[in-house]
C-alpha cells in the first residue's frame, strides 16, 4: 500500500501564496492521502483522505473525480463522487454534480440543487466517529 504525506514548505516571501496540490484526471492514488494545505482532486483516490491542520486546509473533489474511502477535512467541497464518509470540522459543500454514498458530519453545510446524498447528515462534527 502506498502512503503519501504532502507537506507544504514555508516560503521566505512576505506574500502568502497558496499553491494547491493537484491530483490530475489520469492519476490514481492507492493509499492514505494526508495534507495540511489545499488539495484539488481531479483523478481518483482509493483510500482515506485527511486534509487538516493548516490555515488553508481544504479538499476539493472536482467534477468527475472519485474517492473510494473516508474523508476527514477542515473544509470539503464535493462536485464528484465520494464512496465513504465525510467528516468536517468546518464547512461541507455539495455542488450539483456531487454524489456521496456515506454519512456526512459538519459544522456548516451547503447543498446545491442536483447533488445526491445517500447517507445521514450529522450537524455536529465533534460527535462524529
Amino acid at each position: 500500500m502506498l502512503h503519501i504525506k504532502l507537506i507544504a514548505l514555508k516560503s521566505f516571501s512576505s506574500k502568502k501564496q497558496t499553491i494547491p496540490t493537484v491530483i490530475g484526471r489520469s492519476a490514481i492514488i492507492e493509499g492514505h492521502l494526508i495534507s495540511q494545505e489545499l488539495v484539488q482532486l481531479k483523478g481518483r483516490v482509493v483510500g482515506d483522505i485527511e486534509v487538516m491542520g493548516g490555515p488553508d486546509a481544504q479538499l476539493k473533489v472536482l467534477s468527475q473525480a472519485q474517492v473510494q474511502g473516508d474523508i476527514r477535512a477542515q473544509e470539503a467541497v464535493v462536485n464528484g463522487t465520494v464512496n465513504g464518509n465525510i467528516q468536517s470540522s468546518g464547512r461541507v459543500e455539495l455542488h450539483a454534480n456531487a454524489r456521496v454514498n456515506g454519512n456526512i458530519s459538519y459544522s456548516t453545510v451547503a447543498i446545491e440543487h442536483g447533488a445526491k446524498l445517500f447517507g445521514l447528515m450529522n450537524p455536529d462534527a465533534k460527535t462524529a466517529s
